[in-house]
């Protein structure tokens, strides 16, 4: 099972070329997406990474995790703590994973 976080233009292509060979579970920000990602083949999963709450029943979800995520800062600083804020996310889901 792949988790495709950030499911905009790439992220749908991608669920549409896996429809049938994967299942493919997608997370959108975006209540008007889900319809649309649920007809390319995906289980729309809503959740915003501004919002680790909303993320933490993703763990152990998927066997492997795509990020298509765009950052929407421009400066070194904010995407080294986005990419801390991913890796944190990571790495939750890794130790709840494999504690059971």
């Amino acid at each position: 099972m792949l988790l495709i976080v950030g499911c905009g233009d790439i992220g749908l292509r991608v669920v549409r070329l896996l429809a049938g060979r994967w299942r493919v579970l997608a997370l959108t920000s975006s209540a008007a997406r889900v319809a649309e990602l649920r007809t390319a083949g995906a289980l729309p999963l809503r959740g915003d990474l501004d919002q680790p709450a909303s993320l933490a029943r993703l763990a152990g979800l998927a066997d492997a995790v795509l990020h298509l995520a765009p950052p929407l800062v421009a400066t070194r600083e904010e995407l080294e703590e986005m990419a801390a804020k991913t890796e944190a996310v990571l790495a939750d889901a890794s130790e709840r994973f494999f504690e059971g």
